[in-house]
């Protein structure tokens, strides 16, 4: 249980690896991920987009959710999958 618990902490400190300017949005041929930016000091944490968006395919995997701080102070790059990207990569 301990270590559920330190795990839970951790996941929003997991950065993404890929930093590429590519933006999209999740669809079936690309296994219900998607990529978008946000400016952290126009905006909120844009989770209610990534919900709404992942709304078609069962909703968000909110442990799946990483953000990015980009090379300008307050600009992030997030990328999330849907619940169902699961099931697309045992394809």
């Amino acid at each position: 249980m301990k270590k559920l618990l330190l795990l839970l902490l951790f996941i929003p400190s997991i950065v993404i690896a890929d930093s590429s300017s590519e933006f999209y949005e999740p669809s079936d041929s690309n296994a219900y991920q998607g990529r978008l930016l946000y400016d952290s000091s126009k905006e909120d944490y844009p989770i209610e987009k990534m919900i709404k968006l992942c709304e078609p395919y069962t909703g968000i995997d909110t442990a799946q959710t990483k953000c990015k701080q980009q090379s300008q102070q307050s600009i992030m790059i997030c990328e999330y999958k849907c619940s169902l990207h699961w099931a697309a990569s045992s394809k």
